[in-house]
Parts: structure tokens; sequence; C-alpha cells
């Protein structure tokens, strides 16, 4: 687990540039060309999440080093990480609503590392996480949103109800607007979940595209696919958004956001 004096390096670097990209000289593992190596060290880090939630330590820092340590097994592996836009929601000076694209469990893990020093934050997760052996220990320990997936409606009200009172106590709110993650961006599957909270709590939206198919979902067990190691895992971040009306423009610009950025990431990659 990465010390806490490397996470507020990490961390400072981020407030003084508000980006990050993979150093290209950095080495990589002797074992990293292999994708089993690349899940045990994945497990092992859910293990040490574990062991500091059922001790009551999976603090804010604790989050935060479990992330970054995240970040070195996926650049030991191969995967090259770059964020860009960080120095909106640290302009910003209090809460939000990110709204992003969700691809690959990757994200669940990295985004704590990049936003945890601006504030707390509260990631909306599925309830039945929180059962997973290991885990669940620690989805518990960061109070998230929870939302069970079997109503539309009913999650609608959990997120609402439990985001509003989150905001209040000054901690941003992280969601993805689908109804799962998936390779390829589906506008249509994007609801309004995200600028519905943002107007009811009165806060700004910040836009969040993502692409994080380094680790593609799996066939048989999603959170188990294979290693991409030509796609560079990107996140950027956009310029809050004041959601007035019914915040369908707020939303039609989130969308577009995603998509422009995805478009561009995706033609790097094909060059």
């Amino acid at each position: 687990m990465k010390s806490r004096a490397e996470v507020d390096a990490f961390q400072r670097t981020l407030r003084e540039t508000g980006s990050y990209r993979t150093d290209p000289s950095r080495p990589r593992a002797a074992l990293g060309r292999f994708d089993s190596w690349y899940y045990l060290r994945l497990l092992r880090l859910v293990y040490l999440g574990h062991r500091l939630a059922a001790r009551g330590e999976f603090d804010l820092k604790a989050w935060a080093a479990h992330s970054l340590t995240f970040l070195s097994i996926v650049e030991e592996c191969g995967g090259t990480v770059e964020l860009s836009g960080l120095e909106h929601p640290l302009k910003l000076g209090r809460p939000c609503v990110f709204v992003g694209n969700h691809m690959s469990l990757i994200e669940a893990f990295l985004l704590p590392g990049m936003l945890l020093h601006i504030g707390s934050i509260a990631p909306v997760i599925k309830e039945s996480l929180l059962d997973y052996p290991l885990l669940g220990s620690f989805a518990r320990a960061i109070d998230p949103i929870r939302v069970g997936r079997r109503s539309p409606k009913e999650d609608l009200m959990a997120v609402l109800d439990q985001g509003k009172k989150f905001l209040g106590q000054g901690r941003s709110v992280v969601l993805f607007p689908q109804a799962t993650r998936a390779p390829r961006f589906d506008p249509s599957a994007f609801n309004t979940l995200g600028v519905k909270l943002a107007r009811a709590a009165g806060v700004p939206v910040i836009p969040l595209a993502l692409k994080t198919d380094f680790q593609r979902n799996g066939s048989l067990i999603k959170d188990l696919g294979t290693l991409d190691r030509s796609q560079v895992v990107h996140f950027r971040f956009g310029e809050p958004m004041t959601v007035q009306g019914t915040g369908k423009d707020v939303n039609e610009s989130v969308v577009r956001f995603i998509t422009e950025s995805l478009r561009e990431w995706d033609g790097q990659s094909g060059r």
C-alpha cells in the first residue's frame, strides 16, 4: 500500500497542474505482462482494504492510498493513465455532482485518488456490492449512496434523498447514469439522474469522460476480462454546469462532452 507521504506528493501534483500522465520511462514489472499477475495484485489490494475496514481504519487517506496503489498496479502491468481537466473541480471549491460514462471497474478504483484531495466523495453503487466477500467491508466503510437496481423509481428516490444529504454535508457525488458499464458509450442509455440530483440540491454538474477499456469486461465474469495494453486509460473533467429549468440542456452537454472526448481518444488509438 502506498504511504501517506506518497499520496500527499501525488495529490500536490494534481493541485498544481490539474493533470497527470504516466511517465513513459517508468519501468514495468517483469510479471506485469501476465493478466493473472494483475488480478492477483488487485485481489491483494482488496484484501488489504478489507483488513483496514475491519479495524475501522479505512479513512479518506487510506482510501486515497488504496486508489494510488491501484494506479501503480495498472502502470506496472503496462498501462498508461492520462488525466486532464482537474483544475475545474479544484477551482469550483464546493460540492458538485460528477456525471460520467461507465466502462470498467478501473474508474471505481482510480477516481478516489484523483478527487479526495479536493473533498470527500460519495459514489453511487449497487447495494448488492455491500455483501461481496472482502469488497463489501470497505464498500460499507466509504458510506456510499446505495441503489438496488430493481426499480428505476426507487433508485431515483434513493439517489435524490441520500445525494442531497451528502451534498449538504460537503461530499460531492460521483454518478454513472447508465444501467451497466459498457465498452461503447450509448447516449440513449444515459439517463438524467445526475442532472436531477444537481438541480434538487442546487449544486453544479461536472461532466466526466473516461475510457478505461485497458481492462475489458469478461464474457463469463464481468470483472475478470483481458487487459488491452494498447489502450490508454483516459479521464477528463469538464467545466462546471449550472442546472436550470428541466436540465435537459445540461444533460445534452454532458453527453456531447463524453461523445467528443471518446471520439478524440479513439482517433488517437487508431493512429
